[in-house]
């Protein structure tokens, strides 16, 4: 899960992204996420899928 949510950041580039959780635990590790770096590669991998699921 925190993978997912520090990619979320780059698909597309954003500066923020709501979550909602009833559990403190959750909210805490997506916070710990930002401290992650993103792997570009799969960055780059997950943006050109989405442009083509776009032109589709």
């Amino acid at each position: 899960m925190q993978a997912a949510f520090r990619a979320a950041y780059h698909l597309p580039p954003v500066n923020a992204v709501a979550v909602g959780t009833h559990n403190p635990d959750h909210l805490r590790e997506l916070t710990n996420a930002q401290s992650f770096a993103a792997d570009e590669e799969a960055v780059r991998h997950y943006r050109s899928l989405l442009r083509n699921r776009r032109q589709e």
